[in-house]
């Protein structure tokens, strides 16, 4: 385990499973392949990408994965991920909120955030649906960890916070879903939307039909005017 991720995982942090419903070691055959797949698939709605590729530094590669792992201070983002020749995807990140500074003021879980990142997760995934490290049925396993006692907020459009009552009670929230290839390519923001749907009840919310859609038009809307 690495010095990064054991970094990661003393704080607020998401995992991201995504894998073929069936298992073939060798789905990829072709280490050199991996890293290509990723860049066709990666998905950037508001100005970072996930998974988030350094170009900078070339992955770490290994007996039958590839990986990178990073940290930006500027920005608060830890991250590491592995991509293995099966077709399993591998993503643990930090919350971003949780880094602002040393003293750790665990506090909140940001709404736009968060729908951001369900909406980016499927999207990647859909993508990956298209290629060969793909199945008839693909798994998609989001797990959110130090959850217990914090409360979601909100950052309005001009940059000011406003905080919410609703208050996770557990520490550990786990969803998956085992969905159709043909599905997942046809409807990843529904998807997304029923996936965080599920976390906010767990925060004791209830957002109002369509509350959740229309957070998730505006990412549509970056990205149209990028």
């Amino acid at each position: 385990m690495s010095e990064l991720l054991n970094k990661i995982r003393l704080r607020g942090h998401w995992q991201v499973v995504i894998r073929p419903h069936t298992f073939d070691e060798q789905r990829i055959p072709d280490l050199s392949d991996l890293y290509p797949i990723l860049q066709r698939c990666s998905v950037q709605l508001r100005g970072w990408d996930f998974p988030h590729l350094d170009y900078r530094t070339q992955p770490h590669r290994d007996i039958d994965w590839i990986g990178q792992e990073f940290q930006w201070e500027k920005y608060h983002y830890l991250e590491m991920w592995r991509f293995y020749q099966s077709g399993q995807f591998i993503h643990i990140a930090g919350m971003s909120s949780d880094w602002y500074d040393q003293t750790y003021p665990k506090a909140f879980l940001e709404i736009c955030d968060t729908i951001f990142r369900f909406t980016e997760i499927f999207e990647f995934a859909a993508r990956l649906a298209f290629t060969a490290a793909s199945d008839d049925f693909m798994h998609v396993g989001i797990t959110l960890s130090d959850i217990k006692d914090r409360a979601l907020r909100l950052e309005e459009p001009d940059g000011i916070w406003r905080d919410t009552p609703y208050q996770a009670k557990i520490t550990e929230y786990p969803y998956s879903v085992n969905v159709p290839r043909t599905e997942l390519i046809a409807r990843p923001n529904e998807l997304a939307l029923e996936a965080v749907g599920e976390l906010f009840k767990r925060f004791n919310w209830d957002p109002a039909p369509g509350a959740l859609r229309g957070w998730q038009e505006q990412i549509r809307a970056v990205r149209h005017s990028a």
